[in-house]
């Protein structure tokens, strides 16, 4: 009668527990358990992350010359710094000036975005409209701190980034929603000087 409950309640408690019980089962009937599957191996490195559009505006960090009036001569410099622990890069026009501007460039999902801090009083935000290999357009999507809405402000943008490592920036500017003042930057990297 022990033995009949015995055997009962070793049916129902391997049909119960994991696999591995029915193994110690099998090992008890003389059976060789079977042997564990082989692990796939692991893939030998990990995939290469995706290339970010930001990625380009963080290899401007530095300083650059400024040709505004296409005469080849600096009229200013422009300074380029990775901030926010790599998400954003910050550019500096004319820093130390009554006219110093900050425009700050990051990505927001997929998009790349850019918010100009204007010598005008106004923060246009931007939006990459087209990324190709040697260019990237912005197009205005909204604006804070515009007091009068037929005030100047900037719209567009457009980046080239030259073969010759030099770059070209062009922002226009609207005002009473016509096309105003086009400032068109003709970047060359500044050299660094030994010693410095």
């Amino acid at each position: 009668m022990h033995t009949c409950f015995a055997a009962a309640s070793f049916a129902v408690l391997a049909s119960m527990l994991p696999s591995s019980f029915s193994m110690l089962s099998a090992v008890q009937d003389g059976a060789k358990p079977a042997a564990p599957a082989a692990k796939a191996p692991a893939s030998a490195e990990p995939p290469a992350p995706k290339a970010s559009p930001l990625d380009r505006f963080k290899t401007l960090k530095g300083t650059w010359d400024a040709d505004i009036d296409g005469d080849g001569a600096s009229d200013g410099t422009v300074e380029y710094r990775v901030i926010g622990a790599g998400s954003a890069v910050a550019e500096t026009l004319f820093a130390g000036t009554e006219h110093e501007m900050v425009t700050v460039y990051h990505m927001n999902g997929a998009d790349l975005m850019c918010t100009h801090y204007c010598a005008a009083g106004n923060q246009p935000r931007l939006k990459a409209t087209r990324i190709e290999k040697d260019s990237v357009a912005f197009a205005m999507i909204d604006i804070t701190n515009l007091t009068d809405p037929k005030g100047m402000h900037m719209n567009a943008a457009v980046f080239t980034f030259n073969a010759d490592g030099t770059v070209r920036s062009v922002w226009q500017s609207v005002a009473d929603g016509k096309p105003g003042h086009t400032a068109d930057f003709r970047l060359t990297r500044r050299k660094s000087v030994p010693g410095t």
